[in-house]
This record gives structure tokens, sequence and C-alpha cells, in this order.
């Protein structure tokens, strides 16, 4: 009976601590995933500035169209494979922002939070396995620069209308308005 009760005990022990460890894996990546989150938007800001100011509205669309996603490419190859970095939306402008199935879900919760004046969290994480993690954090529109390619169909710069028209062909990126969430910033960690 001792016998039993210690392994009772020992086992109980060791469910306790791997529970423990994948909350602590848990938190680990929810701070990574902020991290990385919030590098990438810092970068993108401050480099979607500076084309700002060297040509304005024109300046703004040819950083987008040509050197974000190159953003996204140092980002990812910094972290190494186990980290991923990307950017999705249901109204996505690049085929490539395109959200995978398991992603819309989220995206849709964003959605349906903002619609119910709830509490909008900074990150929700989506338990893919044992091994990774998805940490979702909404991307809003704060900002009159972003209006201006991602506003109100009737109020997006013309110029850069046609450009994005050009590069992508089936472009849905517009019609939102001021504190709407256009998309996610997803970061996918892997154990």
């Amino acid at each position: 009976m001792i016998f039993k009760n210690s392994l009772i005990f020992l086992l109980s022990m060791l469910f306790v601590q791997n529970i423990y460890a994948q909350e602590v894996t848990l938190i680990e990546a929810k701070e990574l995933a902020y991290k990385v989150t919030k590098e990438f938007e810092s970068r993108l800001k401050r480099e979607l500035k500076e084309a700002k100011k060297v040509n304005d509205t024109k300046g703004m669309t040819d950083y987008c169209i040509n050197e974000s996603k190159k953003v996204l490419e140092e980002i990812n190859s910094k972290y190494g494979p186990k980290v991923s970095i990307k950017r999705v939306s249901l109204n996505n402008r690049n085929e490539k922002a395109k959200p995978e199935n398991n992603e819309i879900n989220i995206l849709k919760a964003f959605d349906l939070i903002q619609k119910s004046d709830a509490y909008e969290p900074e990150q929700i994480v989506q338990v893919i396995n044992d091994n990774t993690y998805k940490i979702y954090s909404p991307i809003e529109m704060n900002s009159r620069d972003c209006k201006k390619c991602h506003g109100l169909d009737s109020k997006v710069d013309k110029e850069s209308k046609r450009r994005f028209s050009e590069v992508y062909k089936n472009d849905r990126g517009y019609g939102h308005k001021s504190g709407d969430i256009r998309g996610a910033v997803v970061i996918t960690i892997s154990r």
C-alpha cells in the first residue's frame, strides 16, 4: 500500500511538473512573440516614416510594395527556423497574406471582439499541437497614413491604388476606418 501511494504521489508530481513546464513554455512563447511583433511593427513604422519623408504617399506605397516583405524575411532569418512571422488578413492585398484555414477563425474572433465593443486582447494564442503555438497580434488602423492606402475606397490615394492594382491583382486591402482591425501579425513558435 505504501509503495502504491508513493508511486501515485510520484506520478502526480511528474504530471504537475509537466503542466508547469508547459505553462512556462507558453509564457515564454507569448513573451517572444510580443518581442518579435514589436520589433517588426517599430521597424515598419520607422521605415514607412522615412519613405514618407522622401516621397510622401508614393514613397510609402513603393516601400510597402518593394521593401516590407524584406523586413519579414530578415526577422524570420534572425530568429531561426523555430520562429516565423507573417501578416494575414481576411481582406488581404497580397495573396501571400491570405490566411490559412486555421487562421481564419482567429481573424474572425478579432472582428467579433471589436464589433462587440469588448476588450481587445494584445494577443490570442492558438495551440496547434504539443510543440507549436501561433500567437496573433491585431493590426489596428490607428494612423492617417494607414488610411491613405487601406482606408475607405473613396478616400484612398488614387495613384497608390493604381500602383497596388498593378502589383496585386486581387487587392482587397481597402475599406478600413480608424480603429478597425485589418488583420494580424502571426508569430509561429515551435519547440
